[in-house]
């Protein structure tokens, strides 16, 4: 899960990890997605606070390594709805990049 999260200019960082029981599943997995989920978690707490968002568009996904059980993310905004994505191993080699993540509002009636 997340296990750090930080705030540097405009971007957000965040170390992100499996739990030691779930590790030796990332092999599975390009990407094990409680890995992705968890630092997507980085660019939500950049959001309007209140307001969920939902992911919505993915453009430029390069998947760099696979089976990786901890990752460093970091989340910088390009707009007000849109991220660019890089998670890298503790290495500094990248796992995996998105060019832009857009995101929508979502309300509490929609998400049931």
């Amino acid at each position: 899960g997340l296990c750090a999260a930080w705030r540097r200019d405009d971007a957000m960082f965040a170390e992100v990890a499996l739990p030691e029981d779930a590790a030796g599943e990332a092999s599975r997995f390009g990407l094990h997605p409680a890995v992705l989920d968890a630092a997507m978690h980085a660019g939500i707490l950049n959001e309007e606070e209140g307001q969920a968002v939902v992911p919505f568009a993915w453009n430029d996904v390069a998947l760099h390594a696979v089976g990786a059980s901890a990752v460093r993310a970091r989340v910088s905004r390009t707009d007000a709805h849109t991220v660019s994505l890089t998670l890298a191993d503790s290495t500094g080699a990248p796992v995996l990049t998105v060019g832009s993540l857009a995101s929508r509002p979502v309300s509490a009636e929609q998400l049931g």
